[in-house]
C-alpha cells in the first residue's frame, strides 16, 4: 500500500470520527454561538408573509449545473449548497402554509429540485400541498439566458421575495437590478467576487462566500446540518494552521540555513 494511499484512508477515518463527534454534539445540544445573518433573517419573514398574503418566494439555486466541467463557472459545491438551502426553506414553507416557486437552469437539476422540495412536504405530512408545477426549468446551461427570465418573471409575477443564492456571475444584475426597480425583496448569494460585488449594490442581504454554505445549519435545528457545518469548520481550522505552520518553518528554515524537508 502506498503512502498516498495511507495518506487517504488515514484522512477518510479522520473525517468520519469528526462527524461523528459534532453529531454527537448536536444532539446534546452542545452547539457554539453562532452570529445571525440578516439574509435568512429576511427569508423567513418573507415565508411568513407568504402565509398570510398567498404570493409566493421565489427560489432558486442559480445557473448551476451538476459534474460542471473545467472551465465552466457553474459549480456543484454552489449547487448542493442551493439545493439544501431549499429544501429547508420549503420545509419552512409545508409547515407555514407559504407559497413558493423554484426555478432553474439546468435538467439535472430541475430533477433533484423536484425530489428536495417533494421530500421536503411528505416529511412534514404535506404531501397533498406538494404541487410538481412549482418547480421550472427556465433555461439549460445558459446563465445569460436565465438571468434573462428571472428578469421577465419579475416583471409578470407579484412575488412576496426571491431568492438567488448559487453559481452566479455578472449576469445577476440582470435579473437582480429588475427586482430592485419592482420593489421584490432579495436574498442574493454566491462566492464568486464579480457577483458579489453587483449584488450587494442591488439588495442589503447578501450571503458571501462560505454563508452560502452554512445557510442550511441557519435555518434547521436538525442535527445533521449542523454536523456537517462544525466538521467544515473544523477542517477548514485545521488546514489554515497547517499552511501557517508550513510558511512558519519555511521562513525559519530560510533564516538559519536548515536543510529542506524531503519534497519540499
Amino acid at each position: 500500500m502506498t503512502l498516498l494511499a495511507i495518506f487517504l484512508i488515514v484522512t477518510l477515518v479522520f473525517v468520519v470520527a469528526l462527524v461523528w463527534l459534532h453529531h454527537a454534539r448536536a444532539l446534546s445540544g452542545r452547539l457554539p454561538g453562532r452570529r445571525s445573518l440578516p439574509a435568512l433573517d429576511m427569508l423567513r419573514s418573507a415565508l411568513a408573509r407568504s402565509a398570510e398574503t398567498g404570493r409566493p418566494v421565489h427560489l432558486s439555486p442559480g445557473a448551476s449545473t451538476i459534474g460542471a466541467g473545467e472551465g465552466q463557472r457553474a459549480s456543484t459545491a454552489e449547487l448542493l449548497a442551493g439545493l439544501s438551502m431549499i429544501g429547508q426553506a420549503a420545509s419552512q414553507a409545508a409547515a407555514g402554509g407559504a407559497a413558493i416557486e423554484v426555478s432553474s437552469a439546468d435538467a439535472v437539476a430541475h430533477l433533484a429540485l423536484r425530489g428536495v422540495v417533494r421530500q421536503a412536504y411528505q416529511a412534514l405530512g404535506q404531501s397533498q400541498s406538494f404541487d410538481p408545477r412549482q418547480i421550472e426549468l427556465w433555461a439549460h446551461a445558459d446563465a445569460m439566458a436565465y438571468a434573462t427570465a428571472v428578469a421577465a418573471h419579475y416583471r409578470q409575477a407579484q412575488l412576496e421575495a426571491s431568492v438567488l443564492s448559487g453559481a452566479f456571475g455578472q449576469e445577476v444584475l440582470l435579473a437582480a437590478e429588475t427586482g430592485a426597480q419592482r420593489a421584490i425583496p432579495q436574498v442574493l448569494g454566491s462566492t464568486h467576487p464579480s457577483a458579489l460585488g453587483l449584488m450587494s449594490i442591488t439588495t442589503p442581504h447578501v450571503l458571501a462566500g462560505e454563508e452560502l454554505y452554512a445557510a442550511e445549519a441557519h435555518l434547521t435545528t436538525a442535527p445533521a446540518p449542523q454536523a456537517r457545518l462544525l466538521t467544515h469548520d473544523t477542517l477548514r481550522t485545521i488546514v489554515i494552521w497547517l499552511m501557517l505552520i508550513a510558511f512558519g518553518y519555511g521562513l525559519i528554515r530560510v533564516a538559519f540555513g536548515w536543510p529542506a524537508l524531503p519534497g519540499w
